[in-house]
């Protein structure tokens, strides 16, 4: 994953993990449905779900929509798309306990810098 900025790349992975959450209801929903509208619902969703594959394990799963149309065939797409949120959730949170210990790493060189620099403005002792 390549870098993002402080706050806003973040934000957006955020929306990404809704997202997929979201998708995994409908999912749900349309396991539910008639065949023709639970057909067509998984056919829309498999696209999607074939986007988020390939852009949290870089190769897309060219889903098919053909033969997808049972109630189990439904509730197995949910799990999936729940699946990706999760792996979507994981890294996030190891990149967040990276960033953590980085910054945890730069305080104690900032704080061992200016108690260096103390130790060198001492005054001299004079008595």
């Amino acid at each position: 994953m390549e870098e993002w900025g402080t706050d806003g790349g973040y934000d957006v992975l955020g929306r990404i993990v809704a997202l997929l959450f979201s998708l995994a209801t409908v999912a749900d929903i349309a396991a539910g449905l008639s065949a023709p509208r639970r057909r067509y619902l998984l056919g829309i969703l498999s696209v999607a779900e074939a986007e988020a594959h390939g852009f949290l394990i870089g190769a897309g799963a060219p889903v098919s929509a053909a033969g997808q149309d049972t109630t189990d065939d439904a509730l197995r797409m949910a799990a999936r798309l729940r699946a990706l949120a999760m792996l979507l959730i994981v890294m996030l949170a190891q990149r967040f306990s990276r960033l953590g210990k980085l910054a945890l790493r730069a305080d104690r060189e900032r704080t061992a810098r200016v108690k260096n620099l103390l130790a060198r403005l001492a005054a001299p002792d004079t008595s």
